[in-house]
């Protein structure tokens, strides 16, 4: 039982650091990171028995990057800025929390619209 609970534990995806000094390049692979775990959780949504684990860990690597991404906004350089931020994550994390429950695809499809913009908006400074 010990082995098969360890051997689940290794192959659980795991976020991947980028390995980067350029902040700004290590937020857009986060976005890129957080896009793609929402795509496969959205394409895995009818649960079953091989899609199960895949909408799970997706969702669940999704969820840690939105907290992430929210515990690192900084709100005393522009509250506008961080508020909406927070909104739009906040957003997220609520839609796919009901997307999962009810396996039916619906308001993640706007929050991804909102968070390639932010992530197009970050690789698009010079």
């Amino acid at each position: 039982m010990n082995n098969k609970i360890a051997n689940l534990y290794k192959n659980t995806d795991t976020i991947k650091a980028p390995q980067t000094d350029n902040p700004r390049a290590m937020l857009i692979t986060i976005f890129d990171e957080l896009l793609n775990s929402i795509n496969a959780f959205q394409s895995n949504i009818i649960p079953s028995s091989d899609t199960f684990r895949k909408k799970s860990s997706s969702f669940s690597k999704a969820l840690t990057i939105l907290y992430t991404l929210q515990g690192s906004i900084d709100f005393e350089k522009d509250l506008g800025v961080a508020k909406s931020l927070f909104q739009i994550y906040e957003y997220t994390r609520v839609a796919l929390i009901e997307e999962f429950k009810s396996c039916k695809i619906d308001r993640s499809l706007k929050a991804v619209s909102a968070l390639s913009e932010i992530r197009e908006s970050w690789s698009s400074i010079d």
